[in-house]
């Protein structure tokens, strides 16, 4: 690692950027004290928009698995909740729901 005072780094820049694409990791100072690091940008490249859109998908995919495995759907929910309110009686009181009830 080299260790450089931004007033010199001025003049040897391209000299500093060869280094760093070399692996070298380079500090800049000012007045002895760290300011910013210089270090090799990776050289992977982002992945298509085809390509992450695939991978979402198959995230999405896997989670719905995750999440389907042998529990209630939504309507299978909604139905044991309206058979649950069929089942308490009429608002305010403790009286069943009679059969025909509002015939």
């Amino acid at each position: 690692m080299q260790t450089v005072p931004i007033h010199q780094a001025k003049s040897q820049l391209s000299e500093l950027i060869r280094a760093v694409e070399q692996g070298e990791e380079v500090v800049l100072t000012r007045h002895g004290k760290r300011v910013i690091r210089l270090i090799k940008e990776p050289e992977t490249e982002q992945p298509s928009i085809e390509a992450r859109r695939q991978a979402i998908v198959a995230e999405l995919q896997a989670l719905r698995a995750k999440v389907g495995q042998g529990n209630p759907g939504f309507q299978e929910l909604w139905e044991e909740h309206n058979r649950e309110l069929d089942g308490r009686g009429e608002p305010w009181t403790d009286q069943p729901k009679a059969p025909d009830a509002g015939r």
